[in-house]
């Protein structure tokens, strides 16, 4: 879009706010940041207070099932949040000007850099990283032309989709998703802080889309606000008839208005938003999967597959079992590893006469790690990170800083730069709790280790 139409399209924008009833401060404007690379943002014309009102959009407002123009005998067809704001920002877009919102869809973008429109050589770039399997786009594809594209078929005059095919509506179901993605609101109940949506359409489409509790909804204006977590100075607040923007610190003239899109390590940043920044680096994680966690333990501690298997059962009974679990930063808030995640080690590691007796009395081991379960969680770390391949931080880092990086390489690398760097102080948290000791390793550091570990790994 060139900067005419742009700057035309928000002020049409800013013009539909207003006849439909949003009160903005005069304090703010909204702004052109492409060459920022953010798109639109708002930013302070004037110092604000803290607790002072940015703008207030009625209920009628927000783009939901509840209040689009879809015909109830449509809507009532979706019960999932997801996939029913997905059929009904479909039919609206699908008004074009005939709709409340057509001002609205102008200003949301065609074009996403989300992980689900990356091409296979793209995602290369990603190797090691478990964003990857989090993606789900064969899922949605299924959902979609189960649950959507008949249901658009079977009303085609309404969506005015005669002339669509269906690789058309299958991208325009993919389009909406990713609006949904990065820009939908749960709506809370009156008196309560909105949070922008934290589910996971992607990963619920492999299983039926899941069950959310919360409606969602697309909030104009309040969407348009950039995040960052360092900077965050504004919130969205319900109120029976409206949903109220309010600052929650002082904000000069001229600083950006910034929501917050809460802990999300920079994987599922690029994931959903199709970005990343270094604010978000603090909540990076590693996740060690399942599968990564069994194999190990029946090789490192020699167990069976049916010792294996009677070990996982109990504890899945116990406490219940994740398919993965993020090894964090340590010196972040949590700690590094979970509390049910070190459980689980000290559960693989324990003698088989302990482990016999915990069964008994239905108890399970508490969760200070002991030097066998340090030794494991080593092992594994050696291993995840020989998933990644062979290049090393230093070397990415080098990549990196290549000009002639496409944007979705250089975020990539980013990416996986980040994971590598956590890997890295992990096991070096983890070494030093285990001390020097007696065992001797195959190399003198961890990353040698991991290199010699991914090198026999590529030769099989």
């Amino acid at each position: 879009m060139d900067d005419g139409s742009y700057t035309d399209a928000t002020l049409a924008f800013s013009n539909w706010l207003q006849a439909n009833g949003t009160t903005v401060s005069e304090k703010i404007d909204l702004v052109d940041l492409r060459a920022q690379g953010a798109g639109r943002g708002v930013v302070a014309k004037e110092n604000i207070a803290e607790d002072e009102t940015l703008f207030s959009i009625p209920r009628a407002t927000i783009l939901s099932t509840e209040t689009s123009s879809i015909p109830a005998s449509i809507s009532a067809e979706v019960q999932d949040p997801w996939l029913s704001l997905i059929v009904t920002m479909l039919y609206e877009y699908q008004q074009a000007k005939d709709s409340k919102w057509a001002a609205y869809f102008d200003v949301l973008p065609a074009d996403f850099d989300s992980l689900m429109y990356w091409s296979e050589a793209e995602l290369k770039d990603l190797q090691g990283s478990a964003v990857v399997d989090k993606i789900g786009k064969a899922g949605a594809d299924e959902t979609f032309q189960e649950q959507i594209l008949p249901l658009v078929y079977a009303n085609v005059e309404a969506f005015r989709a005669q002339s669509l095919s269906n690789e058309q509506l299958l991208a325009l179901c993919h389009r909406m998703g990713s609006t949904i993605m990065a820009y939908a609101f749960d709506l809370e109940p009156a008196g309560g802080a909105a949070e922008q949506s934290q589910e996971e359409w992607e990963e619920d489409s492999e299983d039926g889309m899941g069950a959310a509790v919360l409606p969602k909804g697309m909030v104009p204006l309040a969407d348009m606000l950039n995040a960052n977590a360092d900077l965050n100075n504004a919130k969205l607040f319900h109120e029976d008839d409206a949903v109220v923007m309010r600052s929650i610190k002082p904000i000069a003239a001229g600083e950006q208005i910034y929501n917050d899109y809460g802990s999300l390590p920079r994987a599922d940043l690029l994931r959903r938003y199709g970005y990343v920044t270094d604010e978000y680096a603090k909540y990076d994680v590693v996740e060690l999967s399942e599968d990564l966690i069994s194999e190990t333990a029946k090789e490192q501690l020699r167990l069976s597959d049916s010792d294996l298997s009677v070990r996982m059962t109990y504890l899945d009974e116990q406490a219940g079992l994740d398919s993965g679990y993020d090894i964090a930063h340590p010196d972040g808030e949590d700690g590094a590893f979970p509390e049910e995640f070190c459980v689980l080690l000290n559960a693989l590691t324990t003698a088989a006469p302990e482990f016999e007796k915990m069964q008994k009395k239905e108890k399970l081991p508490k969760s200070d790690l002991t030097p066998a379960s340090l030794e494991l969680l080593y092992t594994m770390l050696l291993r995840r990170r020989a998933e990644y391949g062979v290049n090393d931080a230093d070397s990415l880092r080098t990549q990196l800083s290549n000009s002639e990086n496409s944007r979705r390489k250089a975020t990539a690398l980013q990416v996986v730069v980040g994971e590598l760097e956590l890997l890295g102080k992990v096991a070096a948290h983890v070494q030093e709790k285990i001390g020097s000791g007696n065992k001797k390793r195959s190399a003198d550091t961890f990353e040698e280790e991991a290199q010699e570990v991914a090198a026999k790994k590529a030769k099989n």
